[in-house]
């Protein structure tokens, strides 16, 4: 019983925690130059490219990319 007990307060705990993602959202354009928090992000309004979903550390190292102004 006392482990039933302790699995679920660990659960408890664990399912209260947000989690936090390391992907971004990137207008694969050559002139973009942020990565968003957010598909729906008011800085992707222009893009007229894929929109493409990534890992933050391949958008700053590989697309060059640093971090909206508006959405961060």
């Amino acid at each position: 019983m006392k482990n039933l007990i302790k699995i679920i307060f660990i659960f408890i705990i664990c399912s209260s925690f947000k989690i936090i993602t390391n992907k971004v959202y990137v207008c694969d354009s050559k002139t973009s130059v942020a990565y968003h928090n957010s598909k729906n992000c008011d800085g992707l309004d222009n893009c007229k490219h894929e929109i493409i979903y990534i890992i933050k550390s391949d958008a700053i190292d590989k697309y060059n990319k640093r971090a909206c102004k508006i959405c961060y």
